[in-house]
């Protein structure tokens, strides 16, 4: 079970997917520029996904941007249109690779979460307002 303390950390993570002008996405807040990347790639839904540190636990940048590799391997394979990304605590202290993934399932972004050991991802519906979505 993941702590509703480490939940709260998640929910007050900047994500910022880097597009031009780069694109600020907080949970629970309606984004439309979210909507827009939607229509512009004719999707309705996304995923920002990370393989960082798995359930928490930290690693080495070496063993993360590894990770990182490998679940871009995965995202690559399906043949789903991404972006390139992070999240980043508001204090700026920390922050972790992550990918948007374009036009993934809610079913197959749990997947891709869960094969690479993550506690949650954010879950973007054609609404375009992120919602946090445990793994465990």
């Amino acid at each position: 079970m993941i702590s509703e303390a480490l939940l709260q950390k998640y929910r007050q993570t900047d994500y910022i997917i880097d597009d031009d002008p780069p694109l600020l996405v907080n949970i629970g807040e309606q984004n439309d520029g979210l909507r827009i990347l939607f229509a512009s790639f004719n999707v309705e839904s996304a995923a920002f996904i990370t393989a960082w540190n798995p359930h928490g636990r930290k690693l080495t940048l070496d063993e993360n941007y590894d990770r990182q590799i490998e679940l871009l391997e995965d995202i690559s394979n399906q043949r789903l249109n991404y972006f390139v990304g992070r999240g980043e605590s508001q204090t700026g202290d920390w922050s972790e690779d992550s990918y948007l993934v374009l036009g993934v399932s809610l079913t197959d972004a749990k997947e891709i979460a869960n094969r690479h050991d993550q506690n949650a991802f954010v879950w973007i519906p054609v609404s375009g307002v992120p919602e946090l979505i445990e793994c465990r």
